[in-house]
Parts: C-alpha cells; sequence; structure tokens
C-alpha cells in the first residue's frame, strides 16, 4: 500500500520538535487516554504509519509497551529508534513480531487509504492475536481545505462513517466521539470563506514551547468538558475485535456504544 508521504510532506509535517505543538502535546495524552481505557496499561501496541514516533516516545514514557512501524524511510525521534521500524509495511513484519501485538493504533493514516475496509481487514488478518483497534482522522467533510489536498486526504470522516468503517468479522465499534472543538469554527471560517489553510507546521521556539503547552491544556480541559458528539476538528473511534466469533463465523456480542 504505497501512502507514504514524499520527503517535502514529511519535512512540512514532522520538522525537528514538532512533538511540542500543542495538537501533538494535546492529541498524545487523547491517544494515552484511549489506550488505559479500552485497551489497558498492559496492552501491547503498534503504531502503524507511525511517522517519526511522536506518539510511541509519548507512549512508551507513559509506561505503555509501544512499537511503531513507517511504511516511508523516516527518520525516527533519537529516543524510540530502536522501537520504530521504518521502509516497512506492518504486515510484512515477521510473524513472531506480529504475534505480539495486540492493539493497533492508526492515527491520522486511514484518510490516506482510497479502500479503509480492505486495509483494515489484512491488518486484522496479519495479527493474530489483535483485540482492539483505535484510530483518529480528520473529521468533518465541511472542513474540507487546501491542507487535506496536499496532504493526500482521500475524505474526512464523521462518527457516522467510523461506526461502519471496520467491516471485518468479529469487529465491532465501541467507541466514537470528535474532538478538538474549539477549533472547528476556524477551519470551518477557512473552509467556507475560501482562505487556505497554513500546510506547514513549525515546532514551536523559546516562550513559544510555553504556549503551546497551555493551549494544548486547553485543548485537553475541551476533550473532557465538551459532548463527544459535538463536531470537532479530529474523531477517535475504538474497535474490538472478537476473535474467538470471527474463528469461528458466529455472531459477535453486543458492546454498549458509548458516544461521550
Amino acid at each position: 500500500m504505497a501512502t507514504e508521504f514524499s520527503d517535502d510532506q514529511y519535512n512540512q509535517a514532522y520538522p525537528d520538535g514538532i512533538e511540542n505543538h500543542w495538537w501533538n502535546l494535546a492529541r498524545n495524552r487523547i491517544i494515552a487516554n484511549a489506550v488505559k481505557k479500552f485497551a489497558g496499561t498492559d496492552a501491547v501496541v503498534l503504531d502503524v504509519g507511525c511517522g517519526r514516533g511522536v506518539v510511541v516516545k509519548f507512549l512508551r514514557d507513559e509506561g505503555i509497551d509501544c512499537a511503531g512501524v513507517e511504511l516511508a524511510k523516516a527518520r525516527p525521534v533519537f529516543s524510540v529508534r530502536d522501537h520504530v521500524r521504518v521502509g516497512i509495511d506492518a504486515w510484512d513484519l515477521s510473524l513472531a513480531e506480529r504475534m505480539r501485538y495486540d492493539t493497533i493504533l492508526l492515527l491520522d493514516v486511514i484518510e490516506h487509504v482510497p479502500d479503509p475496509a480492505d486495509f483494515l481487514q489484512r491488518l486484522s488478518d496479519a495479527f493474530p492475536n489483535l483485540s482492539h483497534v483505535i484510530i483518529t482522522v480528520p473529521a468533518r467533510q465541511e472542513l474540507w481545505s487546501n491542507y487535506d489536498e496536499c496532504y493526500g486526504h482521500c475524505r474526512r470522516y464523521s462518527l457516522e462513517m467510523l461506526k461502519n468503517t471496520l467491516l471485518a468479522p468479529g469487529a465491532d465499534c465501541i467507541w466514537t466521539r470528535y474532538f478538538f472543538h474549539l477549533t472547528y469554527p476556524v477551519c470551518w471560517a477557512a473552509a467556507h470563506l475560501a482562505k487556505k489553510r497554513q500546510t506547514d507546521l513549525h515546532a514551536p521556539q523559546g516562550i513559544g514551547k510555553w504556549l503551546h503547552k497551555l493551549i494544548s491544556g486547553v485543548m485537553i480541559c475541551d476533550y473532557h468538558i465538551m459532548p463527544g458528539r459535538v463536531p470537532g476538528m479530529s474523531a477517535l473511534a475504538c474497535y474490538s475485535l472478537n476473535r474467538k466469533s470471527q474463528s469461528s463465523g458466529g455472531v459477535p456480542p453486543e458492546h454498549l456504544l458509548l458516544d461521550s
């Protein structure tokens, strides 16, 4: 599956120090919260399409056993270089390595994939012990802009689309929600007033790091306070795979869908 960024796109999206940007600071905490809540602190996690490993580093710092794989030949964050595989598809890892993982992260990945159902089915088939898949995506098609075109997005997602994305037998969508609600009006205005979004991301420097940390705190509060069905710039979903049902061809058990 050829969805890797070009060198120019990587330089735009992952400059040195980008882990200090408010978007990464806040999203990392939201992802860690979802992993702990649904997969558990003992989960063995693979971040598929991990880029330079910004999330891998954060989760490992949180005590979560996390590794990453990236199709492009990215330059990993130095401290997690031994935990990030580059230049390889996830399903081309050795069977022994694939059997280690019970949780897969697809963080702003599937919007690049023309046929996400087939992609997710292949991942499900390749990882025998997979029990959870956690996904983040750009949300709301009405926010489509030059930014999506620049980074090769196929679509932006609604919660309803996410609930019907993972179609593998025995899979169930157990949780969906929007986040980054406060940035929705800004993105909407940019999309509808024909103003172009900035596509180059710049790592904060000096006092800017403090400012981005402050903004990330506001965004985390926004995540915990705002109802999950209120539209936001991004969306998150968690899927549970019932391997017994998948192997027997039976009907998966009902799960409580938590839209919060």
